[in-house]
């Protein structure tokens, strides 16, 4: 008998936390809480959204072609807007425009002053419009930066961004100074590009961002 009450109260304890957890689900759902960038703050007559090629006032070659598919990728991956080519069949355009990318000095060497790492910065300006003018979304001065290092001695090759590039930490011995910079800063302009194009998505079309 005392084995039948046992299992009796461990049931209905069983079944009071499962109650109580369903209820805190139900009250965060409640309160609004969401995963970002599912939900978004354009009106409800804009479902399709045309982004044109970002215009690039830099000098690095083939940068608009690449924030152009990042942000595009942004766009399609969360689903909340259709991407069209054509700004025709948009209920909106959006436009880009890449203002700076600079590379700033983050850390010298003590005795020599030579710069061992940068700061690359990327200042983006964009307008989202409907058709009729409307502007539905603007920032001009969005911002995204990584750092890179311009000798091999300040690399941090056990970094998850290290392995991804697909060179061993011996290979990286061999290179001068100016050849590990440039595959550095390659990679820092990578992660910019991602990271900005993701901003971009939440500023403009997720709630609450």
């Amino acid at each position: 008998m005392a084995n039948c009450c046992y299992r009796l109260k461990s049931q209905t304890g069983f079944v009071a936390l499962a109650t109580a957890l369903l209820l805190s689900l139900l009250s965060i759902n409640g309160c609004g809480y969401r995963l970002i960038g599912s939900g978004t703050v354009l009106p409800p007559d804009v479902k399709k959204v045309a982004i044109l090629p970002v215009d690039n006032q830099t000098s690095e070659t083939g940068l608009s072609n690449e924030l152009t598919e990042s942000i595009r990728s942004n766009f399609e991956r969360f689903g909340v807007v259709e991407v069209v080519d054509d700004p025709k069949e948009a209920d909106a355009v959006l436009r880009t425009k890449v203002v700076k990318l600079d590379t700033r000095v983050r850390s010298v060497t003590g005795s020599s002053d030579v710069a061992v790492d940068y700061d690359l910065v990327m200042t983006l300006s964009g307008e989202l419009k409907k058709r009729n003018g409307q502007v539905l979304w603007r920032n001009n001065n969005l911002r995204a930066s990584e750092s890179f290092a311009s000798t091999s001695g300040v690399v941090v090759t056990s970094s998850s961004d290290f392995a991804q590039g697909g060179l061993s930490a011996g290979a990286l011995g061999g290179l001068d100074s100016r050849e590990v910079s440039r595959g550095q800063q390659r990679e820092a302009l990578t992660t910019v590009i991602e990271e900005i194009s993701r901003l971009l998505y939440l500023d403009a079309v997720a709630p609450g961002f």
